[in-house]
């Protein structure tokens, strides 16, 4: 994603998390599924191999990601979601950081 947004509830730091997914499908389920995934903001397709797909999910709160990763679990046509990856990107936001 070309958007790095980081949250911050007031910690000083803030969080940006990347979570790799795999999804399983019928081949001919593919198309389809590829085209919710362009429609879902902070997803993105990488790698397709006869239903075998890599997706990573990316945004400022994990609980967004849960709640994205949990739509793709029950898109029609996924058989099967599986986090396989999740990174945690911190900044300090605190004003000692900036000293």
């Amino acid at each position: 994603m070309s958007n790095t947004i980081y949250s911050d509830e007031g910690s000083g730091v803030s969080e940006y998390h990347v979570c790799g997914v795999l999804l399983m499908s019928r081949p001919e389920q593919v198309a389809v599924i590829a085209r919710a995934l362009d429609e879902m903001p902070g997803v993105e397709l990488h790698a397709n191999d006869g239903g075998r797909m890599v997706v990573t999910v990316e945004g400022a709160r994990y609980s967004d990601c849960a709640d994205t990763m949990t739509a793709l679990a029950t898109l029609d046509g996924v058989a099967s979601s599986s986090l396989v990856y999740h990174q945690i990107d911190t900044e300090d936001t605190s004003e000692e950081s900036e000293q």
